[in-house]
């Protein structure tokens, strides 16, 4: 039986988790997901009953579901791109941290009107580290430097910790 959902104006549509984020583990003593051997398959530990909105854009209709447990699934394939959003979710932190930086000032103006600074970079960053590019361009002459890659020095600095957390996937050796 398919279940439905009416908003009440002014809201026409939302989609995705209704019920907020949850910090998720999938072994005893708070083991993540990115620290689960490659070919794992588990369920998450605690997890809380989702609600979950969608719309049907064939259908024009509002309906949700809830989900009651979570499995994640430790391919090579999701490994890695665990590993490439990690990287860039701390360089995007490291960055807007220090707003002083003249990479800072370079990337706010590169980014086109209408597009947040997130928007922009993330994807520029996800695609130079899945890249192994020594330098994640941004734009003509404004790039960010790859700690993973490069050996210069880098100009949006993130901690040892993530660094070597994430070597395996995005360095080249």
């Amino acid at each position: 039986m398919a279940k439905y959902i009416t908003y009440c104006m002014p809201v026409e549509c939302i989609g995705g988790s209704l019920s907020g984020r949850q910090d998720t583990e999938y072994a005893s003593g708070g083991v993540k997901a990115y620290a689960l051997p490659i070919g794992t398959r588990t369920e998450a530990i605690g997890y809380r009953n989702n609600l979950i909105a969608m719309h049907n854009e064939r259908t024009r209709r509002n309906y949700f579901q809830v989900r009651t447990r979570f499995t994640v699934n430790v391919s090579a394939v999701a490994h890695r791109n665990m590993a490439i959003m990690g990287g860039a979710g701390a360089l995007y932190a490291a960055l807007v941290r220090d707003k002083s930086t003249l990479i800072y000032a370079q990337c706010v103006a590169a980014v086109p009107k209408g597009e947040t600074l997130r928007s922009f970079l993330v994807p520029l960053i996800r695609a130079g580290l899945s890249d192994k590019s020594a330098q994640l361009t941004i734009t003509d002459g404004v790039y960010i430097v790859n700690p993973w890659v490069s050996s210069a020095t880098p100009n949006v600095p993130v901690s040892s910790a993530v660094l070597d957390k994430f070597a395996g996937e995005l360095s080249n050796s």
